[in-house]
């Protein structure tokens, strides 16, 4: 197999994986992955999954690549807030949510970090097409509210609004991206005082903003 041929039919891809090129290369020797890594062509990110090491990386690849290399997967938390602008400061690892075990993943793409979500709380994310390569499909990223909530329910050591207010949050963001009335629908569906507690005062926060 030449490498120019496979670049030639995977070259849209962000990410591949074996079975997908088998699919395409019924009979492919994998060791032939393993050479192009010695030669700096691609990259393997986790397992099966690999990348093409030439090619640029957006933050919309970092989502792509985060949902498939841990699947179930959304992005959310530190990463979402980054991508709503809720924060502002850069994110350096890519942060999601999972019903699988906690875990992270240092690749040669970034660093992929997961927490564990019970799967009745796997929900409240949006699918999102790729923007610099549309042919790679779709990413999930929780909404505005779900990132929130997310963030909340994960660390519990956010409690009183001393605690948000030492978040540096951009309250302006947060006004015009994030509908008060969906989330708490979402809070009552969940229907955790604890949580709903904090996310008062996380509010009254908010509300006291000039």
């Amino acid at each position: 197999m030449r490498f120019i041929a496979f670049q030639d039919v995977f070259r849209d891809y962000t990410i591949f994986s074996t079975n997908e090129v088998e699919k395409v290369f019924p009979g492919f020797d994998r060791k032939v992955l393993v050479a192009w890594q010695k030669k700096g062509y691609i990259q393997k990110i986790r397992n099966n999954w690999y990348r093409f090491a030439k090619r640029p990386l957006h933050d919309e690849d970092l989502f792509f690549i985060a949902n498939k290399i841990y699947h179930p997967s959304y992005v959310s938390l530190e990463s979402a807030f980054s991508y709503y602008q809720f924060i502002p400061e850069g994110v350096f690892r890519t942060t999601s949510i999972s019903t699988l075990k906690t875990t992270h993943f240092d690749t040669p793409a970034g660093y992929f970090q997961y927490r564990n979500m019970k799967p009745s709380l796997f929900w409240g994310y949006r699918l999102i097409r790729q923007r610099e390569n549309p042919l790679s499909g779709w990413h999930k990223i929780a909404s505005a509210e779900k990132a929130v909530i997310d963030f909340l329910y994960l660390n519990p050591q956010y409690e009183e609004e001393a605690d948000f207010e030492g978040l540096r949050f951009n309250w302006e963001a947060f006004s015009t991206r994030v509908d008060l009335e969906k989330m708490g629908r979402y809070l009552k569906y969940i229907q955790s005082p604890a949580l709903s507690n904090r996310m008062k005062n996380f509010l009254n926060v908010f509300h006291a903003q000039p």
